[in-house]
């Protein structure tokens, strides 16, 4: 029995391995990489677009609670029915619609992008001058 969960384990593990290959193939940077073959490592415009593009994919997955959080904090007396994040939810949806859930997302971008995409470009290139390898 102790045979056959170790070699489950084992299985697993290799498994787990062979997923976490896969998805490094799946980043920007990589996929870039794997379209220019011929470049050894992406320039700084690559880097700073790659931040940009996962600074902009992680606001607009992420905004809408971030505003709702805001909004919930800023009442001074709880509203009825907009006391909880679903209620404010629904009440944004109803008032203002889908897109009041991104209100206010553009001078957002205009702070964040910017900062998250010269860390990556920071990150990638200390990493490289430290000699440190993704795999």
């Amino acid at each position: 029995m102790w045979v056959q969960h170790s070699e489950r384990w084992q299985r697993r593990n290799e498994q787990q391995e062979t997923d976490d290959d896969e998805k490094e193939d799946r980043t920007l940077k990589n996929m870039y990489l794997n379209k220019n073959k011929n470049q050894p490592n992406p320039g700084v415009m690559v880097l700073l677009a790659c931040g940009t593009i996962s600074s902009t994919c992680g606001q607009l997955a992420s905004y809408p609670l971030a505003l709702i959080r805001t909004r919930l904090q800023a009442q001074t007396t709880p509203i009825p029915g907009r006391d909880t994040m679903a209620g404010m939810v629904q009440g944004i949806i109803k008032d203002e619609g889908l897109r009041g859930l991104y209100r206010g997302i553009a001078p957002n971008f205009m702070k964040v992008a910017p900062a998250v995409s010269i860390s990556y470009v920071v990150y990638e290139k200390a990493r490289s001058a430290l000699g440190v390898s993704s795999k």
